[in-house]
């Protein structure tokens, strides 16, 4: 006679012939790393000393669904992180293999920062014990730091008194993200962070060059269109909020920008052209209130709000702890391509960077 039962643990490959076993090739094998190469063996080793930092202090905190930003600061310009590697440990023992994670593609033009994503299925796991090695290394594979972490997975919850922020404390936006639904350990549809340049390569406009008279006009003779490359960006560098138990709250949202100025260029030389840098900080505040299915919206009073470029953190609130705060705004054409925000929370104390 044979029996079996709902939603047995199959047998760890690891531990053949031992149903249920959880041991570090089986939690390893539950992350999610976008576009990692799995390498059997032992990681390899770390220097004693560097001087790499990383963006958070003590314990890695991962939760189901998404990958969370891991940043890492290299302000020696010849320690250049490009992929990280990582081993999971359980106790005194060591995956049979690790991964090498290469840096997230949208910040990897930022000359002293580096990221990559990380989560977990974390399915029959959510009560283990284990650690990871953290190892980034250069484009030739040099390691250049090691640390190894504590995990701790957070269950999803939406226990609103978690918002209230308490005095010298807010909330911090470290990343927004389109996931990829048909692909968890890919690359991201679309991600933003303060760490991201948008537009470095600039735009090209045309011009025209008529006897060595520079102008900007649409009569021109084609003999005489001359382009010139414009270095524009734009980026959000800080957004932070305050909720207050009276239904109440204060932002602020940073935006800086390079805008062309095709007028003042000089078409009849070799560039660039000319550019002027702005920046926008908008004080926000207002009224704050949660819906029955978790939707945070907020509302401003008094102080004028902000046209696009003021950042909000509206949308259903998906995970909110004395960490962590996940809002997803759904897909305003109805598909499945949410915007994921993530931000942490912290206080007037806290150092945005961690030595190894």
């Amino acid at each position: 006679m044979y029996s079996c039962k709902k939603n047995e643990v199959p047998p760890d490959p690891a531990n053949p012939g031992i149903p249920g076993a959880i041991n570090a090739d089986t939690i390893s094998n539950r992350l999610r790393l976008a576009n990692a190469t799995k390498k059997t063996g032992a990681i390899p080793e770390a220097p004693a000393v560097t001087s790499l930092k990383i963006s958070f202090n003590d314990t890695l905190y991962l939760v189901d669904k998404w990958k969370l930003p891991v940043k890492f600061l290299h302000e020696d310009s010849t320690k250049n992180v490009t992929g990280v590697y990582i081993q999971v440990h359980k106790g005194a023992s060591a995956a049979t293999f690790y991964y090498d994670v290469p840096e997230v593609p949208d910040i990897a033009s930022n000359d002293s920062i580096s990221v990559i994503l990380v989560g977990i299925d974390p399915k029959d796991i959510i009560d283990t014990a284990f650690g990871l090695t953290i190892i980034p290394h250069d484009p030739s594979g040099q390691a250049l730091g090691g640390v190894f972490v504590p995990v701790d997975i957070l269950t999803p919850s939406a226990d609103l008194s978690d918002l209230i922020t308490e005095q010298g404390e807010y909330w911090n936006w470290s990343m927004s993200s389109i996931p990829d639904p048909n692909n968890p350990t890919g690359i991201d549809i679309f991600l933003n962070s303060p760490n991201k340049l948008w537009g470095l390569l600039g735009q090209n406009i045309r011009g025209c060059c008529t006897n060595g008279r520079s102008e900007y006009t649409a009569n021109c003779d084609s003999a005489n269109f001359r382009f010139l490359n414009f270095q524009t960006f734009f980026n959000w560098p800080n957004e932070l909020y305050k909720f207050f138990d009276d239904g109440t709250y204060a932002g602020l949202s940073e935006y800086i920008s390079a805008s062309p100025d095709p007028q003042a260029s000089n078409f009849c030389g070799s560039g660039p052209g000319v550019v002027h840098e702005g920046f926008l900080r908008s004080f926000l505040q207002g009224t704050w209130t949660v819906s029955s299915s978790n939707f945070l919206t907020t509302l401003g009073t008094s102080t004028p709000q902000s046209g696009g470029v003021a950042a909000r953190p509206d949308g259903r609130i998906d995970l909110v702890s004395s960490r962590l705060l996940i809002v997803t705004q759904p897909d305003r054409e109805g598909g499945r391509r949410d915007l994921v925000k993530f931000y942490n929370r912290k206080n007037s104390s806290s150092p945005e960077w961690y030595p190894f």
